[in-house]
């Protein structure tokens, strides 16, 4: 299957955005903005087409699912990003300080797919659930 990733960034930022909506969960006002955070901070999206890049992994997303979106990225993220970019999947499915059965599936399939071996996933899984636990919860207004 051709999803028409072309790079590096097309790839990560569709396998970040695919992990967060997964099961057709919607994206919160805070996901958005750590996501923002997190690309514009990182060196190697520097100077990237960021709202591009998001304009496509939405839109594949919405057309492939979750699954099939990771799999098909990841051969596309170099060797020496992917336990970066699985390091910042952690952080974005655990923001608050746990995971269901679902998010833990989408976290694997994404360790797999990256070739993360299993000793490290549970590492850095546990890590970020630590770290994340006691995050204050940001409960947006409807109004």
């Amino acid at each position: 299957m051709d999803l028409q990733i072309n790079d590096e960034h097309e790839a990560a930022v569709a396998i970040l955005f695919s992990c967060v909506l997964h099961k057709n969960k919607n994206l919160t006002q805070p996901q958005v903005e750590q996501l923002s955070r997190m690309l514009v901070l990182s060196s190697r999206f520097k100077d990237a087409p960021l709202n591009e890049l998001t304009v496509k992994a939405l839109s594949l997303q919405s057309v492939y699912g979750s699954k099939t979106v990771i799999e098909e990225s990841a051969p596309l993220v170099a060797d020496d990003f992917k336990e970066t970019l699985f390091a910042m999947t952690c952080e974005m499915m655990t923001t608050e300080g746990q995971v269901d059965e679902r998010e833990s599936e989408i976290i694997a399939l994404t360790a797999l797919s990256l070739g993360i071996t299993m000793e490290v996933m549970k590492m850095m899984l546990t890590t970020y659930l630590v770290r994340n636990r006691w995050n204050i919860k940001v409960v947006e207004d409807d109004a």
